[in-house]
């Protein structure tokens, strides 16, 4: 029974994530003029953000160790998909 009362935590607490995101998406749908909407860079950089960590936490992890002592997070997948890296 703890096992699944852990996993529905787990669970709520990732959706929370994506529950925020919604209410941000909708708000800006909401000051939206006309048929267009207009997101500044750096909103659009934080929302691809949030989507990616969403991604990376509830998708196929381990856990590494580097040369420097730090953990590592590397995302494991059956297939091998080319990796994108935005400069910010």
């Amino acid at each position: 029974m703890d096992r699944n009362q852990d996993q529905a935590q787990y669970t709520r607490r990732h959706l929370s994530q994506l529950k925020i995101l919604v209410r941000l998406l909708e708000h800006e749908l909401e000051l939206a003029k006309g048929e267009e909407v207009v997101l500044d860079k750096a909103l659009m950089e934080n929302t691809l953000d949030c989507l990616e960590i969403f991604i990376e936490d509830n998708g196929t992890t381990s856990t590494t160790k580097t040369s420097s002592g730090s953990s590592e997070r590397k995302s494991v997948s059956a297939e091998a998909k080319p990796q994108v890296t935005r400069l910010n």
